[in-house]
């Protein structure tokens, strides 16, 4: 699908709201892309969530849409807190024609809307900037008509999901007994992506500022991963990989540091794009620093740490994911031991003396000796920059990041449940006891409470809408996750053949490969990661234009 070409309607008015502080929201390229597309067809604003002591409404509610990109799902009762002190009704069902059109798009809706349907009139799924056109050209068109009818007449609309359109039949204990649409809306809904994106890419906008990343330019280096690790978004909701085109990618580059000191690399494949060695060279040879949101072990050469270190880069973010080989090989994560240490020892050698490692707990198939193997790894990594420390007369540091797994769907891991509490506080004893006073070492665990929320909110159906609802009148979860019917959502491990809520989303991967990639996991059996652009694949999907 491309974006069709309309005049800019100044007479209808967007506000664009990312429900976290502007520090985040302006961190999120996402959000700059989506903005410009809006921008470039009608009036549009950016709105935050006010910091910490701000007061005052945002006033959100004078606008024709409020458009929310929707990226964390913990952001949930943020985005209900603005809606409430802009008196626009939390239930869709409860507004009128006085109140604007609220919809949402981002990467949680995108891989599941179903949770957040009762707060929505409609959503987008997928790369949103290419339905935005024929949005506002219908929704400016029929300004004065009912606002059923306006949904109506945005239903045609590929990868537009209007959830009054749909009646789904839940039985309140996470199981789905049918799901039917209305009024000619389709059965299953196109997730959006851009083929041509490689030619346009996505960077920071010069007059959206507040990002964390005050000295830094950021450019997107490409969309979508073809690792395939199995517990991973985005290694599937943004497929097909699309590498941006170097000449792009310099452009961007030589707009970037003509305002910043320094590049931001995002990605979540930037070590595999095919030119990244020609993109670090360029951005040295025009006297700029090197950031990049992550590296991909097996991909590190002593040349490619010597040009990030030549750029400035002092810290190394890596992500072995799980503490042995044997359960990194049952996620489809390809790397070993001695991949990560050897990494970890050329960054020394080049005076790179930080590490940052994110590890999962309570992976599938996980056992106790994987959790003694992630603190004997960190022990082991930290003592490489040690022995590296010391040629360079200063010593380095490692951060241990440990998240507990939760399921997302669209992924091969989409039927598990989040392990259970109990299960997760014993492991995350386990390594505070191993690691916690260990010297040139910080470990941050997340808590498990946040994982079964984020599972109940990642793989709910419409029925999660109410415990949502009720966690937001009660200022908190505690309560919402004690209840049998979030159990039953987070907690359970769900059947390949039941309906799952997310399946009326045709995202170009096919089900029954996720569910082969899963099958795969108890035996370690890896999957190689997907071949060069155009090289005619068809393993998970046809991408026509992109892959094959």
């Amino acid at each position: 699908m491309k974006p069709q070409a309309i005049a800019r309607d100044e007479s209808f008015a967007v506000r664009l709201v990312y429900p976290n502080t502007a520090a985040v929201g302006a961190s999120y390229l996402g959000f700059h892309k989506i903005l410009a597309a809006f921008d470039a067809v009608c009036r549009c604003d950016a709105a935050f969530m006010p910091d910490e002591g701000s007061t005052g409404p945002l006033n959100i509610a004078r606008c024709d849409l409020a458009a929310f990109s929707f990226t964390f799902e913990m952001d949930v009762l943020n985005l209900l807190r603005m809606l409430k002190e802009n008196n626009i009704p939390l239930m869709a069902a409860e507004r009128n024609d006085r109140h604007p059109l609220v919809c949402a798009g981002g990467i949680v809706p995108t891989m599941n809307p179903e949770p957040f349907a009762a707060f929505f009139d409609f959503f987008v799924l997928g790369e949103g900037e290419l339905a935005i056109p024929a949005l506002v050209e219908k929704l400016s068109a029929s300004r004065h008509q009912p606002r059923e009818d306006r949904l109506r007449d945005i239903a045609s609309i590929e990868g537009v999901y209007i959830p009054s359109l749909y009646v789904v039949e839940d039985n309140h204990d996470g199981f789905i007994k049918s799901r039917r649409a209305l009024g000619g809306a389709p059965e299953r809904v196109k997730r959006l992506y851009d083929p041509g994106f490689g030619r346009t890419g996505s960077a920071q906008l010069a007059g959206l500022e507040g990002s964390i990343f005050k000295d830094s330019h950021l450019i997107e280096t490409g969309k979508g991963c073809g690792q395939g690790c199995r517990f991973c978004a985005s290694g599937f909701v943004y497929r097909p990989v699309r590498h941006v085109d170097k000449e792009r990618l310099f452009a961007q580059i030589d707009e970037g540091l003509a305002r910043k000191e320094r590049i931001g690399l995002i990605g979540s494949a930037i070590c595999e794009h095919p030119e990244i060695g020609a993109v670090y060279d360029h951005i040295l040879k025009k006297g700029g620093g090197i950031n990049v949101s992550s590296l991909r072990v097996e991909y590190l050469s002593a040349d490619t740490l010597a040009k990030l270190a030549a750029g400035g880069l002092k810290t190394m973010t890596i992500a072995p994911e799980a503490g042995s080989d044997r359960l990194r090989r049952a996620v489809n994560k390809r790397m070993t031991d001695e991949d990560v240490l050897g990494a970890v020892r050329l960054a020394a050698d080049v005076g790179i003396l930080n590490v940052k490692c994110y590890f999962l707990i309570g992976l599938p198939g996980e056992r106790d000796e994987d959790i003694a193997a992630l603190a004997a790894l960190a022990k082991r990594i930290r003592d490489e920059l040690l022995a590296g420390s010391k040629r360079h007369g200063r010593a380095g540091k490692i951060t241990v990041g440990v998240n507990p797994f939760v399921p997302k769907p669209q992924t091969p891991f989409q039927w598990e449940p989040v392990a259970p509490l109990a299960a997760l506080k014993e492991k995350s004893a386990k390594l505070k006891k191993a690691l916690s006073r260990e010297s040139n070492m910080e470990l941050k665990i997340e808590g498990g409470k946040n994982a079964a929320v984020q599972g109940l909110l990642s793989v709910g159906g419409r029925s999660v809408s109410a415990l949502i609802f009720r966690a937001f009148e009660e200022g908190g979860w505690t309560a919402a996750l004690k209840s049998p019917a979030a159990k039953s959502v987070y907690a359970r491990r769900k059947e390949f053949g039941e309906a799952l809520p997310w399946d009326f989303i045709d995202s170009g991967v096919a089900r029954k490969y996720l569910q082969a990639e899963a099958e795969k996991a108890p035996s370690e059996k890896t999957t190689p990661p997907c071949p060069p652009e155009h090289a005619g694949c068809k393993r998970c999907g046809e991408f026509t234009g992109n892959c094959c």
